[in-house]
Order: C-alpha cells, then sequence, then structure tokens
C-alpha cells in the first residue's frame, strides 16, 4: 500500500513539472511573438503601435500605456506611449501603488491609482474599477512603468498574468529603449540575439515537456499525440499496430540491485527496443517501466507478430550491471488499429488487457488483444463495483477451520478464513474477491468484518466448543507492518481475551521486519496476541530475522506436506524445521492434510502433533458450523439460540 501511495505522489509530481514546463513554453512563444512584432517594424514605424497589437491577445487588455519618469528626480511621470494618442505626454502623480511599482513590482489592481493624473473631457474615459496590471520599466537608466487595462466589470488578472508580466517587463524595457535611441543597429543585434536565445529555450523547454528525461523518449500525454496524429492521417484501410510493453520483475531490480540499476536498465531497454523498430515508429515510456510502440504502417497479423517477436527475443538477451548478470524480459500485449480500435486510448486499453493476459501466461509472453478479453475486462469492472458495494453493505462474514489434535481429532482451534456471502445468499470462496480486493485497497474492512463476525459468534462457539479454543486470523503483508491497522484489528477482539487469538503473518513479511519488529509484535505482546508464521517454508526469510521475532508458531505450508510420504527431499525440509522450530520453541502445525497417508507419515516420522487439511475439516460458516455440531449431539440448534 506504502509504496502504491509513493507511485502515485511520484506520478503526481511529474505531471505537475510537466504542466510547468508547458507553461514555461507558452510565456517562451508569446514572448517571442512580441519580440517579431519590434524586429518586423521598420525604422520609423511606432514601435509601441506593434508591441501592443501582441499585448491585446495576450493579456485580453482594451487599452495600454506608458508611463515614465521625465527626470532623475522622479517628481512625476509622463505618457511616453499610449494605444490613446490623446494621453501622450500628459503628467501623473506618483501615489503609493505607483511608487511600489517603480520599485520593481509588478501588481494586479484596479485603475483607481490613475485617476488623480486622468484628463477631464478625452474620449477614453476611465473608471476606477477596470481591472488593470501594472508593469515596471527601466529604460536607459529612468524608472518607468506601463498600465495594461481591462473594460469594467472584466475579470481581473490572473498570477499567470502577473508571472508573464514580470518576463514581459523585461521586454518593454528594451522595446522602448529601442524606440527612443531610434533603433540603433547594436540594439536591433541585441534585440536578435536575446530572439535567438528565446528560440533555443523554447525548444528546449518543448522537449522536456513532451520527453522522458531519463530515456529521452516521447512521454505518455507526447506519444498519445503522435499516435493521434497518425491515426487522423491513416487512409481507409490501413492498419496500425500498438504494443504495450511492461517489464518483468523490475521492482525487483531495483530493490535488490538499486535504483541506479534500474535506471541503466531502462536506457538499454530502449536501446534494443529502437534497434528492433523504425525511425518513423513511436516509441515511448509512458510510466516507470511501461513503454509503448506504435507500429505504422503495418501489413498482417503476422508481420506484427514478427517484430514482436525480435523486440522480445532482443529484450531477453543478458545484460551487465554493475557486476550481477541480469535476464531481462518483457511481457508486451498487442491491438491493431482499427480493428480493436479506432483512437489511441482504445488501442492503449486494449493493448494494455493483452499485456496483462501476457503477463499472466508467464514472463517474456506475448498476447494479442481479443473480444474475449475485453469482455473479461467489463466483467471485472463490473466485479470490482460489486465488490466496494459488499464492502460497503457488510456482506463479509467468517468461516472456520478445525485445527486438531492429528492422534486424538480433538479440536485444538480454528483459523478464521473470509467468505462473501451476498443478500442473495450466494457465497464466494476466498480465490474468487480476494486478489482483486488486495488491488482494490478493501482487505482492511474485509478482515476487520471477519473479526466483528467472529466476535459476535464467540458466545456460541465457547458453549459448543470451549472457552479455551484459540483463533487465528490471516494478516496480509501489507497489513503486519501497518501499525494503526494492526491496532484497529487488536481493538475488535474481546476484552480480556486477546490471548485467544492468534495472527498469522506470512513469511513474505519478513522481508522487511522494521515496522513489524519495531511497532507492531510489542504492541500484540502488550495486548497478549499470539504471532504465528504461516505458509512457512516457501519463502526467503533469514533464521537470524526469525531468531530475532519473538513469535509462537510456524504452520509449514501445504505443498510441503502434501504427498510427504513419497518426497525425500520435502521429508529432509520438514525435519530441518520441526528441529528449527523445537530450538526456538515454537509450536509447529502442519496445514493442508488432506489423505490419511499424509497424516499417518506425519504421526510416525515427525514430532508434529498439531495439523489443519481437509482429511479432518473443511471450513464452514460459522452458524453451519455450530448447528452441525448440535446436531451430531443430537440437539436442537435453538438450545444456543439465547446466548
Amino acid at each position: 500500500m506504502e509504496n502504491t501511495e509513493q507511485l502515485r505522489e511520484t506520478i503526481a509530481g511529474m505531471r505537475r513539472e510537466i504542466d510547468s514546463l508547458r507553461t514555461e513554453n507558452q510565456h517562451a512563444q508569446l514572448l517571442l511573438s512580441a519580440l517579431d512584432a519590434v524586429l518586423c517594424t521598420s525604422s520609423d514605424g511606432d514601435l509601441f503601435a506593434g508591441v501592443f497589437q501582441a499585448v491585446v491577445p495576450v493579456f485580453e487588455c482594451t487599452s495600454a500605456m506608458v508611463l515614465l519618469e521625465q527626470d532623475k528626480a522622479g517628481a512625476a511621470l509622463h505618457c511616453v506611449a499610449a494605444s490613446c494618442a490623446e494621453l501622450m505626454h500628459h503628467v501623473w502623480p506618483i501615489g503609493p501603488l505607483l511608487h511600489k511599482v517603480l520599485a520593481g513590482r509588478t501588481i494586479s489592481s484596479a485603475a483607481h491609482a490613475l485617476l488623480d493624473g486622468w484628463p477631464q473631457g478625452l474620449p477614453c474615459a476611465l473608471e476606477a474599477a477596470q481591472p488593470a496590471l501594472y508593469l515596471p520599466l527601466l529604460i536607459q537608466g529612468r524608472r518607468g512603468l506601463m498600465v495594461l487595462v481591462r473594460d469594467s466589470g472584466a475579470n481581473g488578472f490572473d498570477r499567470g498574468h502577473v508571472a508573464l508580466a514580470r518576463k514581459f517587463s523585461v521586454l518593454g524595457s528594451h522595446v522602448l529603449a529601442t524606440q527612443r535611441a531610434s533603433l540603433k543597429e547594436a540594439e536591433n543585434h541585441r534585440l536578435k540575439e536575446l530572439q535567438d536565445k528565446l528560440h533555443t529555450s523554447r525548444e528546449a523547454l518543448h522537449f522536456r515537456a513532451n520527453h522522458d528525461p531519463l530515456t529521452g523518449l516521447p512521454n505518455r500525454a507526447h506519444v498519445q499525440e503522435l499516435v493521434t496524429t497518425l491515426i487522423a492521417r491513416k487512409p481507409p484501410g490501413a492498419k496500425l499496430a500498438l504494443a504495450f510493453i511492461n517489464l518483468d520483475d523490475f521492482k525487483r531490480v531495483n530493490d535488490l540491485h538499486g535504483h541506479a540499476a534500474g535506471d541503466a536498465l531502462l536506457r538499454e531497454v530502449t536501446a534494443r527496443v529502437q534497434s528492433q523498430i523504425r525511425q518513423a515508429d513511436v516509441f515511448g515510456r509512458i510510466n516507470g517501466d511501461e513503454f509503448v510502440i506504435a507500429l505504422d504502417p503495418v501489413g498482417q497479423s503476422s508481420d506484427v507478430a514478427q517484430v514482436i517477436q525480435r523486440i522480445r527475443t532482443r529484450l531477453q538477451q543478458p545484460l551487465a550491471l554493475h557486476g550481477t548478470q541480469i535476464l531481462p524480459s518483457a511481457s508486451i500485449g498487442v491491438a491493431l488499429y482499427p480493428t480493436h480500435g479506432a483512437d489511441y486510448e482504445t488501442l492503449r486499453r486494449h493493448a494494455d488487457l493483452a499485456m496483462n493476459r501476457a503477463k499472466a501466461l508467464g514472463k517474456g509472453s506475448v498476447a494479442f488483444f481479443t473480444p474475449q478479453l475485453g469482455q473479461e475486462a467489463r466483467e471485472r469492472l463490473t466485479l470490482e463495483q460489486r465488490l466496494r458495494d459488499a464492502v460497503a453493505a457488510g456482506e463479509f462474514c467468517c468461516a472456520l477451520q478445525r485445527k486438531v489434535d492429528i492422534r486424538s481429532g480433538a479440536i485444538t482451534g480454528f483459523e478464521a478464513l473470509a467468505r462473501w456471502v451476498d443478500a442473495q445468499g450466494n457465497m464466494r470462496l476466498p480465490g474468487q474477491f480476494l486478489p482483486l480486493a488486495s488491488e482494490l485497497q478493501l482487505l482492511d474492512d474485509i478482515a476487520l468484518q471477519l473479526v466483528a463476525d467472529l466476535v459476535r459468534h464467540l458466545p456460541r462457539l465457547d458453549a459448543m466448543f470451549g472457552s479455551d479454543v484459540r483463533y487465528s486470523v490471516n494478516v496480509s503483508p501489507a497489513q503486519a507492518v501497518d501499525a494503526a491497522f494492526m491496532a484497529r484489528l487488536t481493538q475488535g477482539l474481546p476484552a480480556g481475551q486477546a490471548q485467544r487469538f492468534i495472527f498469522e503473518i506470512t513469511e513474505e513479511s519478513l522481508a522487511d521486519t522494521g515496522p513489524l519488529e519495531a511497532l507492531v509484535l510489542p504492541m500484540l505482546r502488550r495486548a497478549g496476541v499470539r504471532i504465528s508464521i504461516d505458509d512457512f517454508g516457501t519463502g526467503y526469510s533469514s533464521l537470524a530475522k526469525l531468531a530475532a521475532l519473538t513469535v509462537d508458531e510456524l504452520k509449514i505450508d501445504r505443498s510441503l506436506i502434501q504427498t510427504i510420504h513419497q518426497r525425500p527431499r520435502n521429508q529432509l525440509v520438514l525435519r530441518a524445521i520441526e528441529s528449527l522450530g523445537t530450538a526456538l520453541g515454537l509450536a509447529i502445525v502442519a496445514e493442508g492434510i488432506e489423505t490419511e497417508q499424509e497424516r499417518e507419515f506425519l504421526l510416525n516420522n515427525t514430532a508434529i502433533t498439531v495439523g489443519q487439511g481437509f482429511l479432518f475439516h473443511k471450513p464452514q460458516l460459522i452458524a453451519t458450523l455450530v448447528d452441525d455440531g448440535l446436531a451430531a449431539l443430537g440437539q436442537s440448534p435453538s438450545r444456543l439460540q439465547a446466548l
């Protein structure tokens, strides 16, 4: 969950940076337009008129004027240029607002500061409330300002206008200095150099706004623009292929070798793909480890498949990074225009679906979009909404599976398992909803509903099985290191009975024990909750980490128990785990026992006494479990209804 939030923040930051670069690019273009107006005006022409023609659409103003100090004493300001010719040579007193502008500030205000010096009887009247923008100028060592005015009732100038005005004030100073110097050749040359620099800056800003800084490839927005342009130019019957590439296990490269190695891998992937496509094809990076290729033009699907196969083969060649050999691979999905979509977004979405199918087939696979994939995607969207609604409606409840003494069959505890029972009474098993619930970050709510259902039925369970029975609750790796969630889960346990509950964390949770060891385990210990390591024997946890954590139980993964009597190597691993648990004083539970042969092997060859599996009991909803127990005793379920 934390990695997902960090990724969202990183993407949001990149989008803000791109928006900023695009704004800078627009500002540079507007300044260039104003410079063009200056440089295209003849030496005997009116420079201000040319600049004003550029200013009006940019700032959406209706009139403008330039006021300049007549002498260095700066007692008053004289109008040296104006869109209203009658204002020329009039004098304005320097009030508080104009004084701030002369000091270098760009201010968005109203036109009231000009009223004291406004001549009467002119056709260009002025109202105090008209929006005005004041820009400082410095012309040949003398201070001045430019005032841009909008009609009465128009919106005021916003921050974007103020930001652009600050840049324009520098340009305006040069323009009017040039006018007063009669466009000397040296000034023209200097302005031309400034124009060249702005052109260069604009090109650089345009590239940065539209390309990925690491690989130099077009970014998400620019890829969409380029492919949309390709599609718009396609004649009837012409085809195009869009391939969606996702690197396999890229996060693992970053985690194991560092982000520098990850960056090097991305650059190498870029070079390898570019070596297999044409210069006219569009190739861009749209996300951290995701790329898009638009192959245009293309012939038959078989031709596209050959190109994609070449790319796949090239990507899978070994790569030496920082002294370590990496075997990269990528899952690739392909959609065809116009068969699979008539616009970029549809093609990208369908290629993404095909890529997900390729990932499901195995690393380094390729898949083409099919209508069936589209149908599955629509069904998934429906399921997503139903799952969210089910969480909101509290449709998740608890099923229990017995943990037993494998010798006597006596019940020693239960494992609580989530079940989704909808309003029509239809029940779904965990495999049908937990993976999607994890993607949608709904596991916390489901776990809380499961525990609440278990606690609600605890009196009936105690009456049937006794109050010394313990109950195990599964906790995901993300939940195990989330101290706030674990506190909520613990608070949901019945008062004074936390010691009857076991939280099962998977071996995967031991990969990063920082928060688990520092915050979560001490809190659970204080509450009295016991800790079990679930699915033990399949992960990569170190013995040192296991020894450092004060856990109570190891649950041996079912993959080690299945046909244990026929697999000598699994028997060796099982004995090693048993010895480890004994040395650390941990209880050992074998889960996934489904046959009598498996039970017999554990009885005759190990000291393991507690097991769990379909051989003993299949999970049941609590009400069914209690009712079946009463029926076995020959008693009516109504006997416990009052509890």
